[in-house]
Order: structure tokens, then sequence, then C-alpha cells
């Protein structure tokens, strides 16, 4: 087995385990699992574009087209000047950020039943995880 193998399951294993299948929000709205990874990418890069998007979560640029535009039309997304290349980026809606802040505080919540002490260790990591996640997002491509 290679080294990366046990890191990629890892992490597959961890994500599993704390992102929403899905989320209910207090509105009575339920978020789908792909509309909560398009509204963390633009949360973390607003101005971002389709294919940026699509490039980074390894979806079609069509589908994620629909998902944005979708979001649009519930005041979750509005358009803006992309921040890199052409087209139109997208930005969270003051509704979006707080739904946003209810996924994150979810996740949050799924991580605080791990010890302390593990906690510290894997904050430590942090940066380099966010690293890694760039550096893949970077060499993704869209088929």
């Amino acid at each position: 087995m290679d080294a990366e193998t046990p890191i990629a399951d890892a992490v597959m294993s961890i994500a599993h385990r704390i992102e929403p299948r899905g989320l209910a929000l207090p509105s009575g709205r339920r978020l789908t699992p792909r509309e909560i990874l398009v509204l963390h990418e633009v949360s973390v890069a607003p101005g971002v574009t389709a294919t940026r998007i699509a490039r980074s979560l390894d979806l079609q640029r069509s589908n994620v087209s629909a998902l944005l535009h979708g979001l649009e039309r519930e005041s979750l997304l509005v358009p803006v000047p992309a921040t890199e290349g052409r087209g139109a980026g997208f930005a969270l809606t003051e509704q979006a950020l707080s739904e946003v802040a209810l996924v994150r505080a979810h996740r949050a919540e799924r991580l605080r039943s791990a010890s302390d002490d593990l906690l510290r260790e894997v904050a430590a990591l942090t940066e380099v995880l966010s690293g890694l996640s760039d550096a893949i997002g970077r060499s993704s491509t869209v088929d």
C-alpha cells in the first residue's frame, strides 16, 4: 500500500462523519449535500466561478451551474464579478451566510465528540491540511 492511501482513507472517514447528509434549516428548507459543498466553496472564495467550483469539487460544470442558479433563485447567492478569469462569480447573501454558519456549527459539534487532547493535536495540523486541500483542488480536472 502506498503512503497516500491511509491518509485518503482517514480524510474520507472524517468527512463522512462530520459532513451533514443534507441539513434541515430553521426556515424549513433543507440543503442538499451538493448545495452544502457549493455554498462552502463560495464562502471560502467569494467571486468564484462555476468552472472553478466544478474543478474543485470534481463535478460537471453544467451540474454546478444548475446548482448555482438554483441557489441564486433561493436568494442564497448573488452574481458578482469573477475573482479570476472571465464570467460571473458568485457571493453569499446574508441569508446564506447564516445558513453556512449553521453548517459549520454542525460540523464543529460533530468534532467535539473527540477528546480535547486529540483535537489540540489535529488543530496543529490545520494549516497543513488546508495546504493539502488547496493542492488537491489545483490538480483536479473536470471530465
